[in-house]
């Protein structure tokens, strides 16, 4: 089992950003010296919080992260135009030397969409097409693409990747459609592990493997990648008592969206059957159970809005030195 964390890189507007970026750097540096994985960063536009943007961020967190691999999580790759993304990658691959993975979903958040003048309707096939087209322009050869909606004329791209092949390309996806889609288009797919229903998993799982098989890719896939909210302390009591008021302040602001409203509404089920804020002990458990279903790859958030950088740093030494040591 590999560790990584999300980058919490989203902020209310009247916090100084500059402060907390600086935080958020040698948070992500005290991760990579504690042994964790991976770094994540998250994409949103005209967002009710201060977001920075991911691309721009993960060239940041290169030089702090040291070996961690540093990733996407997720990239709206229907709002970007695929050779954009494909230069842009192989870029932060030669600067990280060969570190990068590319995260992509769809979107959900309809005023995105407005404001960059693409239609919402249009994302699932632009993102198939993209993740397509990226990976013909990573190949190294010159490239003819014809789509619905990008066109590549034998032209190849201006920078390589470090990676054959490119960076791995994980696809985020929530329904079971989108889930065979993943099995299908992506190198992995990035599972969302927030779903209060807590036959969720299982039964979607089960569908990526079906899917993996009918598309003969099961050989193909190299990771399986999950990611939680977590927040590690020396008891369970205390933990739900440091974490819960920042996730339900962070959660709550996700709620203001019509998609996610139900996060509110059932934030009670997402604290009982997602939210892993507990003991050593009791995170081993819980961890133990998403290995059983095969993932092998846990990313989580290690702080929300308004927690003390002072607590997620001592969240994340906790569970390094008591919990992860289970899984080695």
């Amino acid at each position: 089992m590999k560790f990584g964390i999300m980058a919490p890189h989203q902020y209310p507007f009247d916090e100084d950003l500059g402060e907390r970026l600086r935080e958020l750097t040698g948070l992500v540096e005290h991760a990579s010296n504690l042994g964790y994985h991976s770094v994540w960063t998250i994409n949103h536009f005209l967002s009710n919080l201060a977001t920075p943007q991911p691309i721009s961020m993960m060239a940041r967190l290169i030089e702090c992260s040291g070996e961690m691999r540093i990733g996407s999580g997720i990239l709206l790759l229907p709002l970007f135009n695929p050779v954009h993304v494909a230069e842009e990658f192989a870029t932060l691959d030669q600067l990280s030397g060969g570190r990068v993975t590319l995260g992509v979903a769809a979107g959900y958040r309809e005023h995105e969409f407005k404001a960059l003048g693409v239609d919402m309707a249009s994302r699932f096939r632009r993102l198939d097409e993209g993740v397509r087209l990226i990976r013909d322009l990573w190949s190294g050869r010159p490239v003819d693409f014809q789509g619905e909606f990008y066109s590549v004329q034998a032209d190849r791209c201006g920078v390589p990747p470090v990676q054959p092949g490119g960076p791995p390309i994980y696809i985020g996806a929530g329904s079971q459609k989108a889930v065979r889609r993943a099995a299908r288009l992506g190198d992995a797919w990035y599972a969302p592990g927030n779903s209060p229903n807590p036959s969720y998993l299982s039964k979607h799982v089960s569908a990526y493997d079906e899917a993996l098989e009918e598309y003969g890719r099961a050989d193909q896939v190299v990771d399986r990648p999950i990611g939680v909210e977590l927040y590690c302390a020396p008891t369970t009591e205390q933990a739900v008592e440091e974490a819960l008021p920042h996730a339900r302040r962070e959660y709550y602001s996700y709620a203001e969206y019509p998609a996610l409203r139900w996060q509110r509404d059932r934030f009670d089920e997402l604290v009982r059957n997602t939210l892993l804020l507990g003991s050593p002990e009791l995170l081993i458990e819980r961890i133990r159970e998403y290995e059983a279903l095969g993932f092998d790859h846990l990313i989580f958030r290690p702080m929300w809005l308004g927690m003390p950088v002072e607590d997620a740093r001592r969240s994340l030494e906790l569970f390094a030195r008591e919990v992860m040591p289970a899984f080695a």
